[in-house]
């Protein structure tokens, strides 16, 4: 025991420890409330394929790792007793609006995902590090190099949030590394390369459909046998590949039109488009990677360069990666719906790109010496900059506007009253008002409610860019002349309350 604990570098432990702290707290965050729009969905899925005892969710909007993962948690609990109900430990009422009656539960199959997160980080730290030592760079500028790389992941904001919620991202994330990883490992032809890449594609195909994981395995396969033993090897991980795809999804073999359909639904709504969340994609990845961990975007231009400048394995590990990288940012750019956690599939390889090129380009000899340090020291403080926001999430996704308008409504409307609730608003219990939910209350501009709660996530979209949603601002403007605002909550998304200004015959007005 004492021999493997001093085989673990501390720089790589440090890193672990790191994403674990920043990612612990928000497994907890907003419950009982369920606001991501996708968890509640994909949890009541899992729970029925346990309670069905099969593998296969019959929905294909995802592949199924995500589902048997939560369907595994499922047997889990009720093996040793404890109760997850079968209607899926989820209220639904609306888009973005549920509520848990399983907290345990649901922590833990967020802790999957915190795992999911810290792996994904080693992993890169394994990658980095492995190629660097390969390649003969010096060991401390290796570790440091490898270090660097695993903590832009670990501190992004955006893969901190995403690690938090039973989604499929931080699980695209884990295995892209896990692809690359394994493609290092065919570079330098090392033990475990074909399997490790056999299992990254299949769990890349198996959790969100990423082709595009297939390509740095395919061109480290190029680039380093062109002979008939490399081909072989090839088709063996082709055959692995397909094997965790098939167990993953098993829909694949016993229906695969609709798994088609399902797919093919997926694009033409990323295609078609998403209110609030579509045009100019290309140019809202790079502001998002810009402002999540600016380091990774610099470290591309600089690997860029590096192609030109570096040999061997280091050029040969820059263009495996860039095989990932270049295809799958230009697929999501094409696309006209975008959100910005579809970068967290692509974040491992910009960290990977990071690691590898920027210590590359600075040889540690000679009068580069200073420069090399004052390079390091640079990039180091680059890394860390995103920390200070990844520490500060909690407030933002504990959403406790949201609480907070509940109790509002509690206190100011009298019961079996009707509330209007747009999507992403706080969870109202369903036996005391008389509910009306719609996902954007400009789909009923005539609603009529004692209680009217608009939210930043539904009308905030549209308020906040009038010159492109002119017809839905105009209506919200028109719904809000008919309303006068009673509150206004912004511990988390803004929520506003409004009641209506002239209150019904014979009854007082909300709040008064």
């Amino acid at each position: 025991m004492r021999k493997a604990l001093r085989r673990i570098d501390p720089l790589a432990a440090a890193v672990a420890v790191l994403a674990l702290a920043l990612r612990a707290p928000l497994v907890v965050a907003a419950l009982p409330g369920v606001g991501n729009s996708d968890e509640p969905l994909n949890i009541s899925v899992g729970v029925r394929m346990a309670t069905d005892g099969t593998l296969d969710a019959h929905t294909y909007r995802y592949p199924g790792l995500l589902y048997e993962v939560i369907a595994g948690m499922t047997a889990a609990f009720r093996g040793v007793g404890i109760r997850v109900p079968a209607h899926g430990a989820m209220r639904i009422e609306n888009l973005g609006v549920a509520h848990t009656d399983s907290r345990a539960f649901v922590v833990a199959i967020r802790c999957v995902g915190v795992l999911a997160a810290v792996a994904t980080c080693l992993l890169v730290w394994a990658a980095v590090r492995e190629v660097h030592k390969a390649a003969g760079l010096p060991e401390r500028w290796g570790r440091v190099a490898a270090a660097v790389a695993a903590a832009t992941l670990a501190v992004s904001p955006l893969a901190t949030a995403n690690s938090a919620y039973a989604t499929p991202d931080v699980f695209g994330g884990l295995a892209v590394a896990l692809s690359l990883y394994g493609a290092t490992r065919v570079l330098r032809d090392a033990r475990y390369g074909d399997l490790l890449c056999g299992l990254g594609v299949g769990i890349a195909l198996g959790v969100k459909y990423l082709v595009a994981a297939a390509l740095p395995v395919l061109v480290a396969y190029a680039v380093s046998s062109r002979d008939r033993k490399g081909i072989i090897r090839l088709a063996k991980v082709a055959a692995l590949a397909a094997a965790v795809f098939v167990l993953t999804t098993p829909g694949i073999v016993t229906h695969p039109i609709a798994v088609i359909s399902g797919l093919r639904a997926e694009a033409v709504h990323y295609q078609d488009g998403h209110v609030g969340a579509q045009g100019g994609a290309p140019g809202y990845y790079l502001n998002a990677l810009l402002r999540d961990q600016p380091l990774l975007l610099g470290a591309a231009a600089v690997a860029a360069v590096a192609l030109f400048r570096t040999d061997g394995l280091i050029r040969r590990t820059l263009i495996v990666v860039f095989a990932y990288v270049i295809p799958q940012f230009l697929l999501l750019a094409v696309m006209t719906v975008r959100f910005d956690r579809n970068l967290v599939p692509l974040t491992p390889a910009l960290a990977v790109l990071a690691g590898v090129a920027v210590p590359a380009l600075l040889p540690d000899t000679g009068r580069r010496h200073t420069s090399r340090r004052a390079l390091a020291a640079l990039t180091v403080v680059a890394a860390f900059v995103p920390v200070v926001s990844a520490a500060g999430l909690y407030p933002r996704l504990d959403e406790h506007s949201r609480v907070q308008a509940a109790a509002w409504v509690a206190k100011h409307v009298p019961g079996h009253e009707p509330v209007a609730v747009e999507s992403y608003g706080p969870w109202l219990d369903p036996d005391r008002y008389r509910l009306v939910s719609f996902t954007f209350a400009a789909d009923k501009p005539a609603v009529q409610a004692r209680a009217l709660i608009l939210t930043e996530h539904a009308a905030g979209r549209f308020l906040a860019d009038p010159a492109h949603h002119a017809r839905e601002a105009a209506v919200y403007r028109a719904i809000m002349g008919r309303y006068r605002l009673a509150a206004r909550f912004t511990a988390g998304s803004w929520i506003e309350v409004f009641v209506p200004r002239e209150p019904p015959a014979g009854s007082r007005a909300a709040g008064r």
